[in-house]
C-alpha cells in the first residue's frame, strides 16, 4: 500500500484528516526509533499486531560466491526486529 493510501484509510478509521493522521504516523516511528535508540533491550508495541525490538547480529565472513571468491567480513550490527504477534500470524 502506497503512504497517501495508507495515511487516507486511517484517516477514514480514525475519523480525521489526512494531516492529523500523517502526523500521528510520522510521530509514532520517531518515537519507536527514539526508544529503541536509547534502550536496545526494550520492545515497543504496535498495538494488535505486533512488537518492535533491537536484535544484535554478530560478525560473519566468508568467501564471495562470484568468481573472483574474495573473503568478505560482515561486521557486528544491530537491527530493527518486529514480531508479529500469535493473533494475526495467520492471514
Amino acid at each position: 500500500m502506497k503512504k497517501i493510501n495508507m495515511i487516507k484509510a486511517v484517516a477514514d478509521e480514525a475519523n480525521v484528516t489526512d494531516k492529523v493522521a500523517e502526523k500521528v504516523m510520522e510521530s509514532y516511528g520517531k518515537i519507536v526509533l527514539g526508544v529503541l535508540t536509547e534502550n536496545k533491550d526494550e520492545k515497543v508495541s504496535l498495538p494488535g499486531l505486533g512488537n518492535f525490538s533491537v536484535k544484535h547480529v554478530s560478525e560473519r565472513s566468508g568467501v564471495s560466491a562470484l568468481g573472483d571468491k574474495k573473503p568478505w567480513t560482515k561486521p557486528a550490527h544491530d537491527e530493527l526486529k518486529f514480531t508479529i504477534s500469535r493473533s494475526v500470524r495467520e492471514l
